[in-house]
Order: C-alpha cells, then sequence, then structure tokens
C-alpha cells in the first residue's frame, strides 16, 4: 500500500472510533445523585427580571407564581417537604412577542434564567443550569403567517415559555 492510503485508511479508522466515543457529561450532578436527587421545594425570584416589552410587563406579577406552580408540577415526584434540595430560579428576561410579529418573523418570544440546586443546611449550591427557551417562529407562507397571527397570542406564547422552562429544567437536571 501506498502512504497515501495507509494514511486514510487510519484516519478514516479513527474518525470512526472518535464517532463511537461517549460524549461528555455537562450535568455537574453524577448519574447517580441526578436519578435520585429530591427537592425540598421552588422558589422564583422576579426581581432582577428584564421585561422587554410592555406585553411581558404586564405578566411581571403573574411569572414569578406562574413559574413556579409549573416547576412544582414538573418536580412533583421528586418534592418531598423537609429533605432534599432547595431548587431556587432567578429569571433574568423575558420576552413576549405580538402573535403578527411573531408569525412574520419579526420577533420571538423568550425566557431566560438560572436554576440553581442549594443544599439543605450548607446552603452550597449543588448545580446550576442556565435555561433558555422560545416560543413561536415564523411561519413558511404568507397564508401560514395570518394564520398563526390569527390564532396565537402573547398569553398562549406565555404559556409555552413556562412549560418549555420547566421541560428544559428537568431535561439538564436529568441529563
Amino acid at each position: 500500500m501506498t502512504t497515501r492510503r495507509v494514511f486514510l485508511l487510519t484516519g478514516g479508522a479513527a474518525l470512526g472510533l472518535a464517532a463511537c466515543a461517549p460524549m461528555p457529561r455537562s450535568n455537574p450532578l453524577s448519574r447517580a445523585a441526578a436519578s435520585n436527587l429530591t427537592f425540598s421545594g421552588v422558589t422564583v425570584s422576579t426581581s432582577g427580571a428584564g421585561y422587554e416589552n410592555s406585553r411581558a410587563a404586564q405578566y411581571s406579577s403573574r411569572l414569578g407564581p406562574d413559574l413556579q406552580g409549573v416547576l412544582e408540577q414538573e418536580f412533583s415526584s421528586r418534592i418531598q417537604g423537609g429533605g432534599g434540595a432547595r431548587m431556587e430560579v432567578d429569571v433574568a428576561r423575558l420576552n413576549l412577542a405580538n402573535s403578527a410579529r411573531t408569525a412574520f418573523g419579526g420577533d420571538q418570544s423568550r425566557l431566560q434564567g438560572t436554576v440553581r440546586l442549594i443544599e439543605n443546611g450548607s446552603n452550597a449550591t449543588i448545580a446550576s443550569y442556565v435555561i433558555d427557551v422560545v416560543a413561536g417562529a415564523a411561519a413558511e407562507t404568507r397564508t401560514g403567517a395570518l394564520f398563526g397571527a390569527a390564532v396565537n397570542s402573547s398569553d398562549r406564547f406565555y404559556r409555552q415559555l413556562l412549560t418549555a422552562f420547566a421541560d428544559q429544567a428537568r431535561e439538564q437536571i436529568e441529563a
């Protein structure tokens, strides 16, 4: 074999092995800790949140309790009154887009925040996760955009953001 063929075969084999290698875990918790983790409760702080438009500002008093309720429902099987870690959520940003601007590709609704898992007693941070979720997408056709503008609303985007935030928190904690 020529040197070139040996190089190509060796390089191809190395790429094949690299593709089979497991990806590093992005979760700061071990698999065992993540699967056995319980929570004493969930708190949500919106005091530092940036409300990027007037629509988002209308939800400022509801955001904390609504997000807390959705997270408590998402993690209901893991919440045990006194034991476990505390889940503390700091909301950083809320944008609620107009359905017409979203449908025509001008804006998207977005909720960003940080979920921290705090050990009771020592108050040490066990893990921290950045959550960034988006709701609403531009339609592919003008007819689709008109339909999307008619059926979507800021309230619908708001509910989608809350659900997506809780889903992404669960995915990152259990990864």
